[in-house]
């Protein structure tokens, strides 16, 4: 029998192979068309220092212009005897500039140079690098609300230990020195109850959120931002205000009023960190009843350890704190360092005042030159 011939395709099946044809074709184009897109597309623009970045960059540029500056002060005039104050004094912001600029220069980046223009150099003598320190803190300090917490604490210690050079130079230009407060009355002994600052009226128009209340409309203790901090602040204040009290009551003439002056500066301090509260919605513990003294408490080293207490917790408050609350802190960590300073504290306790973790480096950190310029 013979095979049947096949005959042309059915106008049907031609009709029901177009579709597919269409598809593949489609299908080629996309895949076409991806690869010029991907070939044509601009590469990934790499993101920018962070403000961080940018503010520990402009710190380190200041630092190096001012250890140069201080550096030449402490220097010129070296062939006369004796060293005059000025000098002494530039000496020392020499030492405590080169600590910060060699901590910075370890600061994480990268960052474009156009963000590290350095200041400009200041007049060379006493009064024109005191002010060019103090410029120098004031920028570090308007950075506080913008960065991180642990990047607000370093550059407010930065600019607490510059604010100490500046006053110190200052000084040794003729200046008026930082004030001291007055000798007043012994403060009242703590008591167990809660002053009324403790407790904030956070229920003020205008005043903080709700966030960190209780159900009926309370501040809920340890539940607001630096609750925790500010806890340690007060009590370390709380302490020194003890301390001095006690003293004050075992000693008499210049040295009694020296520890109620002490006494008075500590029970201020211990106010500015209350109100720090007040304005965070924070309901702070319950004072303690009081202090106990060692047998050495009257001591340089004893006395330099409870100041360096309380700047500690101010530094550690700054990190801890709403960002509106920084400058608040940086002011409770300036006066702190300026406590220290007269203490005979080492270089690195003077150049991050409260910031433990910082001296630790800068003391392990390989130094620049102190007669090293910028960029040379």
């Amino acid at each position: 029998m013979n095979s049947p011939t096949p005959g042309p395709a059915r106008p049907d099946a031609r009709r029901r192979s177009r579709p597919g044809m269409w598809l593949a074709a489609v299908g080629v184009a996309l895949a076409v068309g991806s690869g010029v897109a991907l070939l044509a597309a601009p590469a990934a623009v790499p993101p920018g220092p962070t403000a961080g970045e940018t503010a520990l960059a402009h710190a380190e540029a200041d630092a190096a212009v001012l250890a140069a500056a201080a550096a030449g002060l402490s220097t010129s005039g070296a062939a006369a005897a004796p060293v005059d104050g000025a000098q002494q004094a530039a000496a020392r912001a020499t030492r405590v500039l080169d600590l910060q600029r060699g901590l910075l220069a370890g600061s994480p980046g990268p960052v474009s140079p156009t963000t590290t223009a350095p200041a400009a150099t200041p007049p060379a003598d006493a009064a024109g690098v005191a002010e060019a320190l103090d410029t120098s803190a004031q920028a570090r300090r308007r950075d506080l609300g913008g960065v991180d917490g642990p990047t607000a604490r370093l550059l407010a210690s930065l600019a607490a230990g510059q604010q100490v050079q500046a006053e110190r130079l200052h000084a040794a230009a003729g200046g008026a020195s930082a004030p001291v407060p007055p000798p007043t009355a012994p403060p009242a002994v703590p008591s167990a109850e809660p002053s009324p600052s403790s407790v904030p009226s956070c229920n003020r128009a205008g005043g903080p959120s709700s966030a960190g209340r209780s159900s009926a409309g309370e501040p809920s203790a340890g539940s607001a931002q630096g609750s925790s901090e500010l806890a340690t602040t007060v009590r370390a204040e709380q302490a020194a205000v003890w301390t001095y009290t006690v003293l004050a009551a075992r000693s008499e003439g210049a040295v009694r009023a020296g520890h109620l002056a002490s006494a008075a500066a500590h029970a201020s301090q211990e106010d500015a960190a209350r109100a720090i509260a007040d304005a965070s919605c924070v309901r702070l513990p319950a004072d303690a009843p009081g202090f106990a003294l060692a047998p050495d408490a009257a001591t340089p080293a004893s006395l330099a350890a409870l100041e360096d207490s309380a700047a500690q917790a101010w530094s550690q408050l700054v990190g801890a704190a709403a960002p509106q609350q920084r400058e608040a802190a940086a002011d409770g960590l300036a006066a702190a360092a300026r406590r220290l300073a007269p203490l005979g504290i080492t270089p690195e306790e003077e150049a991050f005042p409260g910031h433990t973790e910082a001296r630790s480096a800068a003391s392990q950190a390989p130094q620049p030159s102190p007669a090293a310029s910028p960029g040379g």
